[in-house]
């Protein structure tokens, strides 16, 4: 199972984390952007061009990913009782979109100069060649540090960000060799060439983007490794849980949601059934970090083992810790309900 974040959705670190590097984001990608939209018209090149015009990309994802980070943080209400999470969610799909239409744009545009036979020309083109490299430092400083960010925090919309400014990466690494080559051979077909390469990796690299947003939108279950976890750590607390079942898992941004009801013996006190009910939800809050679960309890309908087993159990129920029913504070995500 992966790592749990270290900064759990609903936390303040985690939205400090989150806003913090939005802003960073959308920062670098205005100062990318403007510095090689005047290399590129300058020296003519389509390489710089295009990969300007994935910085205009980044700039609108950037604005989305802090708007709807900021909406995602909002706490649920009446019309929206399990909060706004999705909204990061829906940014991640926009995303992807964006990244799909700049790659299908700048291989459009290789193509065309492909025909025309166009190359970049004067001293542009030795510009050109240093902020490109600068651009590729530059980009793989700005995606690394988003990249742990999103993981720090489970957020969807940072990883997307991430990724697309790593496709940054490699796409001006090609530009850049495309350039040095051009300077050093003079064929006209290597910068459109090259640029052709880079928009459909771009567009190739936002399939997976589009895939996993649609996929939270449609409440996929968390990944399998998260469920074997969740039921290991209800299967540990037999025989307190006589058995569980309807178990559903889902995302909402960077928030995990889990549900499941939980059997218990008829004959014990509603207080014993709450303590396991919480119990349970504790552990696997923290298993997963910080992740909204609800528990249904549910009275057994088997034979009884006797009143010696139910006396032994139940003196393993009050060795339960339950921050709830032990006064340390109430969980975030309570759900039981009444014995019935």
């Amino acid at each position: 199972m992966p790592a749990p974040p270290t900064a759990p959705a609903g936390t303040a670190e985690n939205r400090r984390i989150r806003l913090r590097t939005a802003r960073f984001s959308l920062g670098s990608a205005v100062t990318l952007c403007l510095l090689k939209l005047v290399v590129g018209i300058v020296s003519g090149s389509l390489g710089v061009l295009a990969s300007a015009l994935d910085n205009v990309a980044d700039i609108f994802m950037s604005t989305v990913n802090f708007l709807s980070i900021r909406k995602a943080m909002d706490p649920a209400d009446e019309g929206h009782p399990y909060g706004h999470g999705k909204v990061e969610t829906m940014a991640t799909l926009v995303q992807g979109g964006v990244i799909a239409l700049t790659g299908a744009g700048v291989a459009w545009e290789a193509v065309r100069r492909l025909r025309e036979g166009r190359a970049p020309e004067g001293i542009g083109l030795d510009v050109g060649i240093l902020v490109m490299a600068f651009s590729v430092a530059a980009s793989w400083f700005v995606s690394d540090r988003i990249r742990k960010a999103g993981e720090a925090t489970g957020s969807s919309a940072l990883s997307a960000d991430a990724l697309h400014f790593r496709t940054d990466v490699w796409s001006g690494t090609g530009i850049l060799f495309s350039l040095l080559l051009y300077r050093i051979t003079g064929w006209k077909w290597l910068d459109p060439g090259v640029a052709l390469a880079v928009g459909v990796y771009i567009f190739v690299a936002a399939l997976p983007i589009l895939s996993a947003a649609v996929q939270d939108l449609l409440d996929r279950g968390l990944p399998r490794e998260t469920v074997e976890t969740i039921v290991r750590i209800i299967e540990e607390h037999r025989p307190m849980v006589v058995e569980w079942h309807d178990l559903r898992t889902r995302r909402s941004g960077s928030e995990k949601h889990v549900d499941f009801h939980v059997v218990v013996c008829r004959e014990h006190s509603l207080e014993d059934a709450h303590r396991v009910a919480d119990h349970l939800e504790h552990e696997i809050r923290e298993a997963l970090g910080h992740a909204h679960v609800v528990t249904h309890i549910d009275p057994c309908e088997v034979e009884c083992p006797g009143v010696h087993e139910c006396t032994r159990v139940k003196g393993m129920i009050r060795t339960l810790s339950s921050p709830e029913r032990d006064g340390r504070g109430v969980p975030e995500a309570k759900g039981q309900e009444p014995v019935n």
